[in-house]
């Protein structure tokens, strides 16, 4: 498991809390957000299967009785953490794509080279740390996460595609969104298998290889 240090964890955005409607609802919020955060130190440091709701409390500063009033297990705390980092990482992907023109001019062309310049514009790999240093092996909840964090990018990049793409319609919208997740996905996983997850110089050059190979070849398709 890749180290990663606890400022790279703090330093990555979070998304906004909901305004609370009163004191009760202020510490609930509060209470969940200690969670969540503590969930995603313990995770880093010994790897998601092996942290328990005990030491999950005693890092949140919160009852164990407190961790189910918001999560089923303390893997289930985990995966929300891991999930909000994803999640706050394709919204900054998306975020660098150009103000779209006027409607119906761009091609699905126009879009796919404008996304592969937001991907590889970024320290892509680098920003996934925090997500890949966890180990989710054998972890009941780790299907189910990947399974809903790869529906989000489906359902973020599709809203994009939609609305730069208004001629399309929404079945070819989300066929193309979800090959470009489907195929990024891909890449995370070769990664991994080649690499074991370690970001040194060889890690980077992997990365930037498998990147371009999947965005070359989907390329072709979508350049028309």
């Amino acid at each position: 498991m890749a180290h990663v240090t606890p400022q790279l964890i703090s330093g990555c955005r979070q998304r906004p809390a909901a305004e609370p409607k009163d004191k009760r609802e202020a510490i609930r919020l509060r209470n969940r957000r200690a969670i969540i955060v503590a969930a995603g130190e313990l995770a880093t440091e010994r790897g998601a299967d092996r942290v328990t709701v005990n030491e999950l409390a005693e890092r949140a500063g919160v009852s164990r009785r407190t961790i189910f009033n918001h999560f089923p297990s303390a893997q289930d705390a985990v995966f929300e953490h891991l999930s909000e980092l994803a999640t706050d990482l394709i919204g900054r992907v998306l975020e660098e794509l150009p103000d779209p023109g006027p409607a119906g001019e761009a091609s699905l062309g126009d879009v796919y080279r404008q996304l592969i310049h937001a991907l590889r514009s970024r320290g892509l790999i680098a920003e996934l740390q925090p997500v890949l240093s966890v180990d989710v092996k054998g972890t009941p909840a780790a299907s189910l996460w990947s399974f809903r964090v790869t529906s989000t990018a489906v359902q973020r990049l599709d809203e994009v595609l939609r609305e730069r793409l208004p001629r399309y319609t929404p079945f070819q919208t989300h066929l193309v969104a979800t090959t470009l997740i489907n195929s990024f996905a891909e890449c995370l996983d070769e990664w991994l298998a080649r690499t074991g997850g370690v970001l040194d110089e060889r890690g980077r050059r992997t990365w930037d290889e498998l990147l371009s190979t999947a965005l070359d070849v989907l390329g072709r398709g979508f350049d028309s």
